[in-house]
Order: structure tokens, then sequence, then C-alpha cells
């Protein structure tokens, strides 16, 4: 088979297996709303979502596995395609060439951002540059496992309206260290990011504070180190389960903090669910679920009981908020963002409470 066809079969074949879910819950609108539901419900539950076990090459929504990571990411570098291994140049040539692709923006002008929750894996990256919100409509993204020094990736001390779910945030823990991935972003990708996580220049107050690391040890699957990069820092702080912060149990690490599961997590929360009730529609609405996919469903669905239990983690103090301590010889410059925890005015009303004055 010849490059173009090994590049064409794995492409389908990845598309299929991507859209093959979306594509039984079109019988109707009643079967569609359930089905989705249930399906937010899950990647909650999942969150943050299955990983690729090394680092790949993220072309359109397809991941292309790297072989090796060569001098430059987009061209000596070598990746899998199909059962052929071929320079990362090759490959975006030979895409260029039957499908349009323009030339992507070098490695060197390129962002690299630490991703450390969700944004490491496909599904989320499809979902945030393979839509109409990315107007561009292409995206080129190398995504390299590293492995981070004296952090730990914690479970955020908020819910989220996207699947329910606590996030993930990342918190100093000297000693400790986790899985990391740093995903090179040109100035369109960086935007639509940024757009994605809430970061917007007319928000008082956001999810997130952008910014720049610095005397950090990352260390790449190739062995190249790495003392600063950027990231976002989620300014409500970690999750704090029995008193002390959690971090998150599906992220591979040498943990400081104790590893929680997702289901822990919102188990050890269920106080502040029963003192936040969700209204009674929606209590009928998620009564077909129980635990902590009930209390999901509840959070996905009634905007206001998840604020209220948000706002319930914070004046319990039940959370950890971010601090560098000066031991730690680590800097945080703020470059984008709010440092005022609070829901960007990036997102739609939808998103929010609609009760007067929120």
């Amino acid at each position: 088979m010849t490059l173009t066809g090994l590049v064409f079969a794995s492409i389908v074949l990845t598309g299929c297996q991507l859209f093959a879910g979306n594509s039984r819950i079109r019988s109707n609108s009643g079967e569609a709303a359930d089905k989705q539901l249930a399906d937010t419900i899950a990647l909650g539950m999942t969150y943050p979502y299955e990983r690729e076990s090394g680092s790949y090459l993220f072309v359109n929504g397809i991941p292309y596995a790297y072989e090796s990571l060569g001098k430059d990411l987009l061209s000596d570098a070598t990746v899998r395609a199909g059962s052929k291994v071929i320079q990362a140049e090759t490959l975006l040539n030979e895409l260029a060439r039957t499908q349009k692709l323009p030339k992507p923006q070098s490695v060197s002008t390129r962002t690299p951002v630490i991703a450390y929750g969700s944004n490491a894996a496909v599904s989320a990256l499809k979902r945030k540059f393979m839509s109409d919100k990315f107007a561009r409509g292409w995206a080129v993204i190398p995504v390299i496992k590293a492995e981070l020094k004296d952090f730990e990736v914690v479970h955020a001390g908020h819910f989220v309206p996207v699947n329910g779910s606590f996030p993930a945030g990342l918190a100093y823990s000297a000693g400790a260290e986790t899985e990391v991935w740093i995903t090179y972003l040109d100035e369109q990708e960086m935007e639509r990011m940024h757009a994605s996580e809430g970061i917007d220049a007319d928000s008082p107050e956001s999810w997130y504070a952008y910014g720049k690391l610095d005397n950090i040890k990352i260390r790449l699957s190739n062995g190249r180190e790495m003392n600063s990069a950027f990231v976002y820092i989620d300014n409500y702080g970690g999750l704090k389960v029995g008193g002390k912060s959690a971090a998150l149990a599906k992220v591979p690490a040498q943990n400081k903090f104790p590893a929680v599961t997702m289901q822990a997590a919102l188990e050890a929360s269920e106080d502040i669910f029963k003192r936040h009730p969700a209204s009674a529609a929606v209590q009928k609405k998620c009564s077909k679920w129980e635990g902590a996919e009930r209390r999901l469903c509840e959070n996905i669905s009634d905007a206001c009981a998840r604020d209220d239990r948000t706002d319930a983690l914070l004046k319990d103090k039940r959370v950890e908020f971010w601090n560098l301590p000066l031991s730690a010889e680590v800097k945080f410059t703020r470059l984008a963002g709010s440092d005022k925890a609070g829901h960007p005015k990036a997102f739609p009303d939808s998103m929010r409470c609609a009760r007067a004055g929120q």
C-alpha cells in the first residue's frame, strides 16, 4: 500500500472509531438527549479521559505516535502512519498534497504548554479543535509525554458545567513527580485554547490564570530537559479529601498526596450535595442514576445547585489554594486570566445559574 493509502486508511479507521458513538443517537430527539446525558456523565466519571501510551502528533483529530522526537518535532522526528514509520515532515507533506493541509507553524515559534488534565487526551483536543468553534478548521499539535518534578496533579476544588466533575489542578509538592504532557501550540491554537479555558480579557474572574512557570524540572520522553513552560493554574485551588490535598488517581505519579479516584472524591462531598439539593425536576430527571453518577447528572443539569456546591467547598475550606513556597525557588508569572476564582464571562449564559444577580 502507498503512503497515501496508509495515511488515508488510518484517518478513515480512526474517524469511524471516534464518530461511531454519535451515529447511533439520532433516532429521535428524546433518545438522543438521554444518550447525550449518559455519555456526558460517563465523561465525568472517566476524567481526565483515556490518554495515548506515548508522545504523539495530533493532526486534525488523528494521533500519530512518535517513534523518535528527533531535533524538530515537525520535520526530522519520526511517526507511525499505519504500518510505516516515516518522518513527520513527510507525513505533513503528504497530507498537504492529498487533503490541502496548510503548512503548520514551526515548533520554534510555538508555545510549550503543560497539559496535566484533559488537554493531554486526543478526545479533548478533538472536541476543542475539530469543531466550528475553531474557525481555522485544522490543527497540528505535537503532544509530548513528560515528567514534572515537585508538583502533583490534583482534583480542583470546583465543579465544571461540561460534565459536572472535579477538573484537574496543579499543586506544588516537594519530592513528588507526576506525568504531564507538553502541547506545542501555534498562535491560533493558543487563542482557541484560551477560549476553551475561559481566559477572556473582559472577565474579572475566571477558572484559570495562565502564565509561565520558571525554575521547574521537566524531563521529556526523549530525555531532554526543560526548566520553563507555560501553564493554566486553577484559581479555585485543589480539593481536600479528609483534610488532605487529593491527587488524581488516574494520573501516573510518585505522589506525596493521597491518590483519590473521581468516584471517591464525589462520595466524599456527599454532605455538600445533600445540603444543596438540585431542583425537584432535576432530581426526578437524574433518579435513574445512583451515587456519584447521580451527582454528576445533577451538576450537569442544575447550574444553580452546581454553583452552590462549589461555593460550599470554598466556605467549608475544603480547598488548598495555589501556593509556591519561597523554598521552592519556582516562579509563576501570570500573563492572562484573572487571579480571582469565578465563572468566566466568556462562557454562555446557558452554563450559568439563572437566579437574579448571578
